[in-house]
């Protein structure tokens, strides 16, 4: 496997020590992104981080106070343990539970979340489709999407919706309405709600 794939894979799945190190790198790269895609949510009761990696959106919702339970969800275990090694403190004071599970299956009832959130992940789900329905099936009437990447890697790794039009229809394709979307010049920011 060249570098090249072995980053990406790395990315998409991480494990082992070239896993850990792609966990740091991606908590401290994405920073300002994940600061930014975060003003775009409104305080609530319980949110959900999908495919959190290593944990540090989860982190920042937990330090900023407006939401009274987060919930993050990976399919890597090292991300679980890195995510849950990073937010101990807001773990073992209730305020967040992180936990090994795919996107196409959450572990959750139908209408329990009032936020789902995703940041630079979305691009490396297997069926997308069927992800932005499951996200729709345990969001509660009226809950909030928010969905954040930086375009060249939507371009780079999707297929079908791979621009800013297409994730939009994307989340008319998912079932969402009342769809907002802010971009910049690198990175964009969709939200929609159920």
């Amino acid at each position: 496997m060249n570098v090249m794939k072995k980053l990406i894979e790395q990315s998409r799945n991480p494990s082992g020590t070239l896993g850990r190190i792609m966990l740091r790198i991606m908590n401290n790269a994405h920073r300002s992104l994940t600061a930014w895609g975060l003003l775009q949510v409104q305080p609530c009761e319980n949110i959900l981080d999908v495919s959190c990696g290593g944990g540090n959106a989860i982190f920042t919702m937990a330090k900023k106070g407006t939401f009274e339970h987060i919930y993050g969800i990976d399919f890597s275990q090292d991300a679980i343990a890195f995510a849950m090694k990073k937010n101990q403190s807001y773990i073992n004071n209730g305020v967040v539970s992180i936990e090994c599970a795919s996107v196409l299956e959450l572990p959750f009832y139908d209408d329990f979340f009032d936020a789902i959130t995703t940041f630079q992940s979305h691009y490396h789900w297997p069926n997308i489709l069927k992800a932005m329905r499951e996200i729709r099936r345990v969001l509660k009437t009226g809950g909030q999407f928010v969905m954040v990447a930086e375009k060249y890697k939507i371009k780079y790794h999707m297929e079908e919706f791979n621009n800013t039009e297409k994730t939009k229809e994307l989340f008319l394709r998912g079932g969402f309405k009342n769809i907002v979307l802010l971009e910049d010049k690198a990175n964009i920011c969709i939200s929609g709600y159920k």
